[in-house]
């Protein structure tokens, strides 16, 4: 017998009608607070600056009601429906850009969702140089492969705030319909901070399609129902009129999201040739004026791994016309999966054949390693907006979310500075102004592979400057990251009052950049006269000529008396002494005695 039904046993075997109408009234309320429960946690669709979509579900049609917080404490707005629903789409607008907000779901008069882990940060405005951070994973098969990966992600990314979460596509496998999704990706990402905290932007794969017309916003599939995407420019970039592929800024960054699969709406893919969506991206890339460019999509342009671009017919249609877009737009990072392995090229250029057409003194602008980590050639990659010959396009197959596989016999693809097969793993990515930082990171949370570019970096050339003594002076070191200067410090910015001429350097701890700066130092002038009877007692005293030169030292106590003085050759001459644990000076002119 069922819990609800033995207390309605027990309630009908009650003599009080009032006692009864107390206890069904209790039972009834009981089944609406126990009842009605979240069955998809909150994840966050179309943030940006000023607002932000929370979607969730619930296994009962309940209105949809979230309260928004600025401190977590005092839930101060709510937004809320006028129907009941069990699938939610709530939208929070008003807010401000770099902001955090708490949020909470209401469920009844007296249950909600959310503790202080139901937190968002709003985009940064655009263009804005402020730090931001990208989690990235594609081809996540179910298994414990997939668990592992995100449990390894955690594990790197501690108590960190992650800002955006990206897929490569293949979210799901076994035919992509709802169950799918909600067994397979929602009920995976939801352990944890993730879809609660960041933004989710995802890609469309080929296992998206498995069960449904392989068309671009067929409106029964579940991939389209499950995600709400920018269409109309509403976050930056061009409208696109499509969920399958669409962009959006976020700080300093322009990102694109491409579906090299299914067919559009004018019955041509992306690689088959002139295309709404090419016409759309080659439009959106032109249009946009932030310094990054990243493009994520789920088909890879080179690849040894599950599949080899010099063998199938549609990677090789790709790559004949995606590259070449990329190229002439200055795109930096093109993110991809459906390889289960994962590879990472070095910036390239001009290559859109067959590996064996590749020639690295031709398609590699730059030879380092770009990891940056005081191995050997391994300084970052220098980008410029101004000087796009020697940028090129960093390339990343990263098709393990779940899925991994063996690499083709003749692997490494020649493109490639890094490649592994058989390791499930994810790519995360930080970018800081002019500095992107990425990383590859394994199920047990370590880095096997990383790079660092930097863009439009304009180091200084080795410069003078004359201060006056006593004056203070700021240096600042021109990129972002670690430094080492020669009087020790190890900030970016350093204050210094030098009392004589002295050279400043700085440079990182690698020592691929280099700086310089030389301070020239003006004797203080406008000093007392001094007498034949001075004697004034010193701590320590410095003597310098006009030109700053010094000439003598004195470290332990004295006096400043005509015996000292007639030690001095004639001529004028700057004294700096230590009185009582404060620093004077005078100057003085001696005569031949």
């Amino acid at each position: 017998m069922s819990y609800q039904k033995c207390i309605l046993k027990n309630v009908l075997k009650l003599k009080s009608t009032t006692y009864i109408f107390v206890m069904i009234s209790l039972f009834l309320g009981s089944l609406q607070v126990y009842g009605q429960q979240i069955t998809r946690t909150p994840y966050l669709q179309m943030l940006g600056e000023k607002s932000v979509q929370i979607r969730y579900r619930t296994n009962q049609a309940i209105l949809s009601e979230v309260q928004v917080s600025s401190d977590g404490k005092t839930f101060n707005r709510t937004k809320k429906s006028s129907q009941t629903n069990t699938e939610h789409l709530v939208l929070i607008d008003s807010l401000t850009a770099s902001n955090k907000y708490f949020y909470r779901i209401k469920l009844t008069a007296t249950q909600f969702a959310g503790d202080s882990t139901y937190f968002f940060k709003t985009a940064p405005a655009i263009g804005s140089q402020e730090k931001f951070s990208v989690w990235t994973i594609g081809d996540m098969y179910p298994g414990p492969n997939q668990k592992n990966v995100y449990e390894g992600f955690k594990k790197f990314i501690g108590n960190k705030y992650t800002n955006l979460f990206l897929t490569q596509g293949d979210n799901v496998y076994g035919g992509g319909s709802d169950g799918d999704f909600q067994a397979n990706f929602f009920q995976i990402y939801q352990n944890g901070p993730l879809l609660k905290q960041s933004a989710l932007f995802p890609t469309v794969g080929n296992h998206d399609y498995d069960i449904y017309p392989k068309s671009q916003d067929y409106p029964d599939m579940a991939y389209f129902q499950n995600f709400t995407l920018p269409t109309k420019g509403e976050l930056g970039g061009l409208a696109s009129s499509s969920e399958a592929y669409y962009s959006f800024d976020y700080g300093n960054t322009h990102f694109i999201c491409l579906d090299s699969y299914a067919w559009g709406k004018d019955n041509m893919r992306i690689f088959d040739g002139p295309s709404d969506q090419l016409t759309w991206l080659k439009n959106d890339l032109k249009a946009t004026k932030q310094k990054w460019k990243v493009v994520f999509f789920h088909y890879p342009p080179y690849t040894k791994g599950t599949y080899d671009s010099d063998l199938v017919p549609d990677l090789i249609n790709l790559r004949s016309i995606l590259p070449k877009v990329f190229d002439e737009y200055n795109v930096d990072l093109v993110l991809t999966g459906h390889s289960h392995v994962y590879e990472r090229s070095k910036p390239l250029k001009n290559h859109y054949g067959l590996s064996s057409e590749f020639n690295k003194a031709v398609h590699w602008p730059q030879s380092s390693s770009g990891r940056y980590d005081k191995s050997t050639n391994s300084c970052p990659y220098l980008f410029s907006t101004s000087n796009v010959d020697k940028n090129g396009v960093i390339y990343v197959v990263n098709g393990v979310g779940g899925a991994t596989g063996a690499a083709r016999s003749d692997a490494p693809h020649p493109v490639m500075e890094y490649s592994l097969a058989g390791q499930a793993g994810s790519f995360y990515f930080e970018i800081d102004g002019n500095r992107l930082e990425a990383k590859f990171i394994n199920e047990e949370g370590n880095v096997l592979d990383q790079f660092t570019v930097f863009k439009d970096l304009n180091l200084k050339a080795p410069s003078t400057q004359t201060i006056n003594y006593f004056d203070k002076l700021e240096l600042a070191a021109t990129w972002t990251g670690e430094y080492v200067w020669s009087n020790g410090d190890k900030t970016k910015n350093i204050k210094v009052n030098p009392t004589e001429n002295t050279v400043f350097k700085v440079s990182d701890p690698q020592n691929c950049f280099q700086e310089s700066f030389d301070i020239k130092v003006n004797p203080p002038l406008s000093i007392q006269n001094v007498e034949e009877s001075i004697n004034i007692p010193f701590e320590s005293l410095t003597i310098y000529d006009l030109l700053g030169r010094k000439t003598k030292e004195f470290k332990q106590n004295g006096t400043i008396n005509k015996e000292l003085i007639s030690e001095l050759n004639p001529g004028l001459h700057i004294l700096i002494y230590q009185q009582n644990g404060q620093e004077k000076s005078m100057k003085i002119r001696t005569n031949s005695y």
